[in-house]
């Protein structure tokens, strides 16, 4: 499953707790304020970005932190232009950033659009 560790996406079962020693480790139940569910839980709500909930939680920290990366200017293996700042998020940015979570029940177009909402693009 994918946490954030000082806002960075990684993969909880691929590192020790001990490691991060010091560093800021948010979860999926990090994410509300009280009874507030943040922008990114609230889109997949409301664009039924999930089935079973096998993997929601990873899924939702997993988009936090890759639109973080976008906001960076990260590139992503289908970012036209490496040398200039990653462009606007298309379908296919966000889908090739968010490949490494797999979702059993298909609920890929949802997602999409949960996290395009969350940023600020037409769904």
């Amino acid at each position: 499953c994918t946490v954030l560790v000082d806002g960075r996406r990684i993969n909880s079962c691929l590192t020790l707790a001990v490691m991060h020693d010091g560093q800021s480790v948010t979860t999926i139940e990090g994410l509300a304020l009280d009874d507030n569910l943040h922008p990114m839980q609230a889109a997949f709500v409301e664009h039924d970005g999930f089935q079973c909930g096998y993997c929601t939680s990873g899924q939702i920290c997993s988009a936090i932190g890759m639109l973080a990366e976008s906001r960076e200017g990260m590139p992503s293996y289908v970012t036209d232009d490496l040398t200039q700042p990653a462009a606007e998020l298309t379908d296919a940015e966000i889908r090739e950033r968010m490949s490494g979570n797999i979702c059993r029940c298909a609920a890929y177009p949802n997602i999409v659009a949960a996290i395009k909402q969350t940023a600020g693009l037409p769904t």
